[in-house]
């Protein structure tokens, strides 16, 4: 899962990034998605809970590849 590794900090543009960063990120999916079958909660909606996660995952590395940018 591409949203899980980027929501653990695996940046899209390339570098280096941490094993237990994408740990955190699997199981912040998985929790999602485990919470989310059990309450009956329709398909399409779990669909749109994931998209803003990793929509706000990537706007997160977007704003921290740009700090580290000014600062380099």
């Amino acid at each position: 899962m591409i949203s899980a590794c980027v929501l653990g900090g695996v940046s899209l543009a390339g570098g280096r990034a941490v094993m237990s960063g994408v740990i955190v990120g699997v199981l912040i999916m998985g929790i999602a998605e485990n919470v989310m079958n059990p309450a009956n909660i329709q398909a399409f909606y779990q669909y749109v809970v994931r998209g803003l996660i990793l929509l706000i995952a990537v706007l997160l590395d977007n704003l921290r590849s740009s700090a580290a940018g000014r600062r380099g």
